[in-house]
């Protein structure tokens, strides 16, 4: 029996049918790697797929595949948790958008119950092609600049890129005044194409006309897909470096010796009349102011008196309007500044006589349509500082304007007057003030004239060229607006209604324009 159950079982081993095992889940991804290539950025994108694939026999669980990169160039979605039963498979899409000139990797994380290979990876790769708008510095300050001074910075447009770049516009807002000044030079007409690795570059400078903070912005407008715009910004102070302050003390009533040296030439008859119907305008003001004065009237072609009168003996307008009635059969070539240093120095008007008075202001006032024939006006600086202390000398002149001449109406032609050059010369070296010899209204000429003449309304600056916006003026302390600056004799001039009284201290503060030196 025993043999028999042996026999059975061994007789029946070859014929044993074995036991097949199931396959685990086996995950497969191809391709393992995409590689987008180059795309021009902001025109192009792409799409790539991916197929997982389950070449087990058990279910292969995945978790939803995450994106890694550095930044927003692709793009890939996957939710929640994906069953792929054994031999399927299931395709995910990748985009990709390049943005500017650059190189992207990233790589999509796949995490699955795959025993053998629980994390798989897809990298990615791609390029995108662009012009690049590159602009430096992207902000500067001048910092502190003293008004009138300058300073400068160049302004450098590159193309970073590896395609051309075009630059459609360059414009600048800035605050007013306009100090800081956009200059693009040599530059031509834009638009402006830039090659890789190319640049241009401009100029904006600043040039400070006031105090205070001046701000500049330059916007660049070009091709570039990603910075399409691109500000860069300026800023600067404009400040004072030089400050002066300058004090007077109002002059009591004027004491004048007073010299009109009037042309007598055949051309002066219209002028002359001038003077004599509208000289009741210059005699009211003076005689208003309580000057103590000596008058006399020369030619420019005689140095003696052709007519004195003092404060003593008074004058009036038509005593005045007769005075200067001198004729006209003087000799065409006019020489008034020779004649008044000939009336000071040998003539009536010389120290010694009844018109010269030592401790009096010498006011000289020259009449004439022609410039002065005579020697150079320079060479009568050395003899008129002679005769005066420094502001007790100082010439007036109703000449031709100064540096084109003017014209004016005579029995309804048009004529024209000289440029009253060498009387210009010596008022502007003495900071006297001139008068157009053609103006239609001669009375309110004479007014200021007189103004000038009796009253201390001028004062004058030390420091040439000083910023106008800075002066300001006080009168015994207190800040007075009643004035005007005259570039051209460089002083402060009070209103005539608003002229300081005898005794008043009179205050002038003012910058200059300065870069250090």
């Amino acid at each position: 029996m025993l043999f028999l159950m042996l026999f059975f079982l061994m007789g029946c081993s070859d014929h044993m049918v074995a036991k097949v095992m199931p396959r685990e889940p086996d995950i497969l991804v191809y391709p393992e790697h995409i590689n987008f290539g180059h795309l021009i950025s902001g025109a192009e994108s792409a799409e790539e797929t991916f197929t997982i694939i389950n070449t087990g026999d058990g279910d292969l669980r995945i978790s939803a595949p995450v994106l890694i990169s550095g930044n927003d160039r692709y793009y890939f979605e996957a939710e929640g948790e994906y069953v792929i039963p054994g031999g399927e498979l299931i395709d995910f899409s990748v985009q990709y958008e390049p943005k500017t000139f650059e190189a992207n990797g990233a790589y999509i994380d796949i995490q699955s119950n795959d025993e053998d290979e629980p994390h798989t990876r897809v990298t990615i790769e791609g390029y995108g092609d662009a012009p690049v708008m590159t602009v430096t510095p992207s902000e500067f300050d001048y910092g502190l600049i003293s008004i009138g001074c300058d300073n400068e910075e160049h302004i450098t447009i590159r193309n970073t890129g590896n395609l051309d770049l075009t630059i459609n516009e360059i414009i600048q807002m800035v605050t007013l005044p306009a100090d800081i000044i956009m200059e693009l030079g040599t530059l031509p007409d834009g638009p402006w194409i830039l090659i890789p690795d190319q640049e241009m570059d401009f100029l904006v400078s600043y040039i400070p006309t006031n105090v205070g903070t001046d701000e500049s912005e330059v916007v660049i407008r070009g091709s570039d897909p990603y910075s399409p715009e691109i500000i860069t910004t300026q800023v600067g102070i404009g400040g004072v470096e030089k400050w002066f302050s300058q004090q007077w003390e109002q002059e009591e009533i004027a004491m004048l010796d007073i010299l009109w040296v009037v042309d007598n030439s055949g051309s002066m008859g219209v002028f002359q009349q001038n003077l004599s119907t509208n000289i009741s305008h210059f005699i009211n003001v003076f005689v208003a102011s309580g000057a103590d004065y000596n008058m006399a009237v020369i030619t420019t072609d005689w140095y003696m008196f052709s007519s004195f009168v003092d404060s003593n003996s008074g004058i009036s307008p038509s005593g005045l309007s007769a005075m200067i009635m001198v004729g006209l059969n003087g000799s065409g070539h006019e020489t008034g500044i020779e004649m008044a240093r000939l009336a000071l120095s040998i003539g009536n008007a010389a120290p010694g006589g009844e018109f010269f008075r030592e401790e009096a202001s010498l006011i000289v006032i020259f009449v004439s349509d022609e410039r002065d024939h005579g020697p150079n006006w320079a060479n009568y600086i050395s003899f008129f500082d002679s005769i005066k202390d420094p502001g007790s000398f100082m010439p007036y002149g109703v000449i031709g304007d100064v540096p084109d001449g003017c014209t004016y109406l005579w029995n309804n032609y048009n004529r024209s007057s000289d440029a009253g050059y060498g009387y210009w010369d010596l008022i502007d070296h003495y900071g006297g003030k001139w008068f157009s010899i053609c103006a239609p209204d001669w009375g309110a000429q004479l007014q200021q004239l007189a103004s000038n003449v009796t009253n201390r309304r001028t004062f004058l600056l030390d420091e040439t060229d000083p910023i106008e916006n800075t002066i300001e003026v006080k009168v015994n302390g207190q800040n007075n607006s009643n004035w005007t600056y005259d570039p051209v004799v460089n002083g402060v001039i009070f209103d005539e209604d608003h002229i300081p009284d005898e005794g008043q201290t009179i205050e002038v503060n003012y910058a200059t324009w300065g870069c250090g030196e």
